[in-house]
């Protein structure tokens, strides 16, 4: 047997391991896990390749013992909320994707505390403090994304940040829910101190006091503006490049001063409304279509403004994972209920 065919054995025998094991912690936590989705179906941008397994934990307890039970398995894995800020390429993710969309619950209120699971909407959770008179995060109103998202890049818009209401941030630690004081965050322009590895389960925010239609009013004016100066409707993923640290410049500004609105390569377009938002349209649009023209622009803009931009957009790589890249158990045994009874777990 030549070398490339023992590669695609270990990586077959690898793999059947790996469903093994996640089959079974899937029946033994109650959570669902699914194969066959691809990232074209839970991303905003509405491209990107096909995902080994996407598992859907429905409360942050539950989501905590995933997380365990992957890390304890060596096996690889992504968390993906609403998936508004991310770029996945479109070969095959060999790795599990931990869908947050189903943590949500309800919005905890208490006096001017709110406490919100990781899945829970970013524009609803605005709302419904709006109606009771907390101000603090209107501004982020239409941001597209979960509350779990916000917080790990610390989104902000028109002046306000989530990072600075934030009291305590829940995250996974050896399989259970755990408090973190958000004082001992970093919570910096579009990016935290929270490290890859890390599963945010949700926080809990200190609002203020404010009267709801003067909270409403502001919520308003930042829509109005979002409607007449972002691609409404459009498949994209917010701003695709961050404004250049420690300067008053504008990327989209840049962009559009060089013509690049309306720029196309395949089925990404810069938008003619905001040359900072890349979209996608058509059936045939690629997670490479997109990635080739975000790198048109910033080769333009580093080559005429001396300026080294960095992406907004999270890019997700497939990494063309290899079989040595997991690690599996030894046990040969492919029937989860068997593997269950044998660690002495019942299968649910």
């Amino acid at each position: 047997m030549d070398l490339d065919l023992k590669v695609v054995e270990a990586e077959n025998n690898s793999g059947a391991k790996r469903d093994c094991v996640i089959e079974e912690m899937s029946a033994r936590l109650g959570v669902r896990a699914e194969r066959g989705r691809k990232f074209a179906t839970l991303t905003s941008l509405r491209v990107g390749g096909a995902i080994d397994w996407v598992v859907s934990p429905e409360s942050e307890e539950a989501a905590a013992s995933v997380i365990h039970a992957l890390n304890e398995a060596g096996i690889a894995w992504r968390v993906l909320g609403a998936g508004s800020n991310v770029l996945a390429d479109d070969h095959e993710h060999r790795y599990v994707v931990v869908n947050m969309r189903e943590v949500k619950g309800a919005a905890a209120f208490e006096g001017e505390r709110v406490s919100v699971s990781a899945g829970f909407s970013l524009p609803r959770l605005c709302v419904e403090a709006a109606r009771r008179g907390l101000a603090g995060i209107e501004g982020l109103g239409g941001i597209p994304g979960t509350g779990g998202g916000a917080l790990w890049m610390n989104a902000g818009a028109y002046g306000q940040e989530i990072g600075t209401v934030v009291e305590t941030v829940r995250v996974a630690r050896e399989g259970k829910v755990v408090e973190v004081p958000g004082g001992e965050v970093q919570w910096n322009y579009r990016h935290t101190s929270f490290r890859e590895g890390e599963l945010l389960l949700g926080a809990t925010l200190r609002l203020s006091a404010d009267e709801p239609e003067k909270i409403k009013e502001r919520m308003e004016e930042a829509k109005r503006k979002r409607m007449t100066t972002q691609p409404h409707g459009s498949r994209s993923a917010g701003c695709f490049f961050k404004n250049p640290p420690g300067t008053d410049l504008s990327t989209g500004k840049m962009i559009d001063e060089l013509g690049l609105k309306g720029a196309r390569r395949g089925g990404a377009v810069v938008s003619p409304v905001h040359a900072n938002f890349i979209v996608t349209e058509g059936a045939g649009a690629t997670a490479a279509d997109a990635l080739a023209l975000a790198e048109e622009i910033r080769e333009r803009i580093r080559r005429e403004r001396g300026i080294e931009l960095e992406y907004e957009v999270e890019l997700w790589s497939s990494g063309r994972a290899r079989a040595e890249d997991f690690k599996t158990p030894p046990d040969e045994t492919c029937d989860p209920k068997i593997e269950a009874q044998e660690k002495g777990d019942a299968a649910v």
